[in-house]
């Protein structure tokens, strides 16, 4: 019988690029298979164009090229991050760095563009009015993903 590894050819792991979202590498890199490949994934949030009816006081939104340097940036510091890991495996890997008004969507169409066999990211285990007011990508995609996804939890303090 084959291992849970052995199957997972495509791997995608998000990251917000948080010390919490940084966790789910490890795991994504550990669970793909030795012939399988790693695309690493972070989700540039862009805000929505704001509706001229509604006012928007001393919101700033990003130009175009602020939000391609910042792109740059998150990839580069996505590969140093991955680098490692994927070296230690001798896994190919990908970094993507994508612009989306909604985390959770990206996310989800990125594991369909790949057809990936598993989407691994982090939790960041909010509770209580936090989880209610800033809702959670991770509940989001594992609602709407479709496949198999491993949610890495953010260490317990105690």
């Amino acid at each position: 019988m084959p291992t849970l590894a052995a199957t997972l050819g495509r791997v995608l792991c998000a990251s917000d690029l948080s010390e919490f979202g940084n966790r789910a590498l490890a795991f994504a890199f550990a669970a793909a298979a030795p012939e399988g490949r790693v695309t690493v994934l972070h989700v540039l949030e862009t805000k929505p164009v704001p509706s001229p009816l509604v006012p928007h006081y001393g919101e700033k939104r990003a130009g175009g090229e602020e939000l391609t340097e910042q792109e740059r940036e998150r990839a580069a510091q996505l590969t140093a991050l991955a680098r490692p890991l994927a070296e230690s495996r001798a896994l190919p890997f990908e970094v993507r760095v994508v612009r989306a008004a909604q985390v959770a969507d990206a996310i989800v169409e990125e594991a369909e563009r790949i057809d990936a066999d598993l989407l691994c990211l982090a939790t960041h285990s909010r509770t209580g009015l936090a989880q209610l007011v800033l809702g959670s990508v991770a509940d989001e995609v594992l609602r709407r993903a479709g496949r198999p996804v491993l949610l890495v939890p953010s260490p317990v303090e105690g």
